[in-house]
């Protein structure tokens, strides 16, 4: 009895220590009880999105993106000019800076040149994503889980 109440407080330490020097997210989160890939699995609205740090988000409210377990990737939706055809893939996790799972790769059916985002935040019901461009300006979406 006496070993065991001597354990807890080293295995909370331990979770403390290791649990909150994982995040490999810029914008968080510190922790989570989900895999990253069971946190990307899901089907994402654009709500904000910029291009050269211009604001672009009325040209993508109604898209979509879709990453589902099994490594497929499609977007798509209605926009105000009209409906945009399901574009399909796959996506992967990739490394940045020896970091695992910083980078979501996306690789579009047809296109040659994967397009890899950097990702900033990956929640349940967040997912950020930016791109350098040239100028130091970025390209950056920010995504709602829909599940």
């Amino acid at each position: 009895m006496t070993k065991t109440i001597k354990l807890i407080p080293v295995i909370f330490a331990s979770i403390l220590i290791f649990g909150t020097s994982c995040n490999k997210y810029e914008d968080g989160p510190k922790l989570s009880l989900r895999s990253k890939k069971a946190r990307m699995t899901n089907t994402w609205k654009i709500i904000t999105a910029t291009d050269a740090d211009d604001d672009v988000t009325a040209g993508y409210e109604g898209i979509t993106w879709t990453f589902t377990e099994d490594g497929s990737y499609t977007r798509g939706g209605e926009t105000a000019a009209g409906f945009e055809p399901n574009e399909t893939g796959k996506w992967e996790f990739g490394k940045i800076d020896g970091r695992n799972k910083t980078q979501l790769i996306i690789s579009t059916d047809g296109i040659v040149t994967p397009k890899k985002w950097i990702i900033t935040r990956l929640k349940n019901d967040e997912l950020w994503l930016k791109q350098e461009q040239a100028q130091d300006t970025y390209e950056t979406r920010k995504l709602e889980g829909q599940d």
